[in-house]
This record gives structure tokens, sequence and C-alpha cells, in this order.
């Protein structure tokens, strides 16, 4: 059983999704700003298609020390608008720019693992902030696997391509071997 601390939690898809994956995940924390998302986890906890736990209502300033041992997988598709081909694409100068919160909390909670998700705008171009973000996984102790990968590949009729990372403890290294298998 891996215990999950959900950032940017929406509506709990990553969670959903390790699940439908075949892997034992129990929530120990949601983290959402979006009064709506709020109020559809909450709908979800008593549904029973969610575990309780509280739901933290804004990333900024709060304190997940507390957490620290308590969990083994955080997931956080984290903001996408600074990376987005749609926007501006204006990265970590973005005031929405999450990922340096993101950050903070996988150094104060230390999990074994990282689920990330984000769009490929993040690693695009010449100086991708993709790179940053794997050298401050690995700063913090931290291998990691990633790549763009498609909703096709998952069986969905479109292609909406995606960065995914898995980033996990060196001392977690020999857990996961990377393969090439691993990665699809």
């Amino acid at each position: 059983m891996l215990n999950e601390l959900s950032l940017f939690s929406g509506y709990s898809g990553m969670t959903l999704g390790l699940r439908l994956a075949g892997l034992e995940v129990r929530t120990v924390g949601y983290c959402e700003i979006e009064p709506y998302c709020q109020e559809l986890l909450r709908r979800r906890i008593r549904d029973g298609l969610l575990d309780w736990a509280p739901i933290i209502t804004n990333i900024n300033g709060a304190d997940f020390r507390p957490m620290a041992g308590l969990v083994d997988i955080i997931t956080a598709g984290f903001p996408c608008q600074p990376h987005s081909k749609a926007g501006r694409r204006l990265g970590k100068e973005d005031p929405r720019d999450r990922w340096p919160d993101t950050l903070r909390v996988i150094r104060d909670v230390g999990p074994h693992y990282v689920l990330l998700e984000n769009v490929q705008g993040l690693a695009d171009g010449a100086d991708p902030y993709a790179a940053e973000i794997i050298g401050q996984l690995s700063e913090v102790g931290m291998d990691a696997v990633w790549g763009l990968h498609s909703a096709a590949e998952a069986g969905a009729p479109h292609i909406r391509r995606r960065w995914w990372c898995l980033a996990y403890t060196h001392a977690d290294g020999e857990r996961y071997v990377h393969t090439e298998a691993n990665l699809h």
C-alpha cells in the first residue's frame, strides 16, 4: 500500500489512474485551490470513491512538514499555463508557476516516489524547464525517468502529448530498474 499526497488534485485523476494501473494507493491528503474541485473531492469522498483525507486549499504557505515519513508518493499535475503553447510561455517568470511550491513539498515530506505530469511545452525549446525540474529532483536525492506520451498511447482517440516524470529516491533505485519497457 502506497500512501499518496495528491497535489493540484483536480478530480483526483492521477490517484484514480494509479488505481486503474493496479497499484494499491491510499490518499492521505489532497491539495486543491479551486472550490469546484474541492467540492467534487468532498462528494467523491462521501461516495466512497476516494479516501477520506484532509483537503488543503492552497499550497502557497501550507506547512506539509508534519506529513514527513507518512507519504510514499506525491502526485502532482502542477499548473500548466506558464508552459503551455496556448499561453504566453513565461515559464518560471509566470506567477502561476507552482513547480517551486511542489519542490518545497517534496523536500519537506521526503516521499520515496514522485509522479509529475504537465504539458509538452515544459520539455520544448533549447533550455527546457523540464531539465531544471529533473536537476532539482536530483539535488533532493531523486533519480527520474521521464518522457512525452500521448493520450493515444493509452487508448484515447486523440493525441494530447504530455510530459510525465517518475522520480524515486536514490535508495529506491534498485526497486525501480530503468528499462525501455518501464516507459511504456
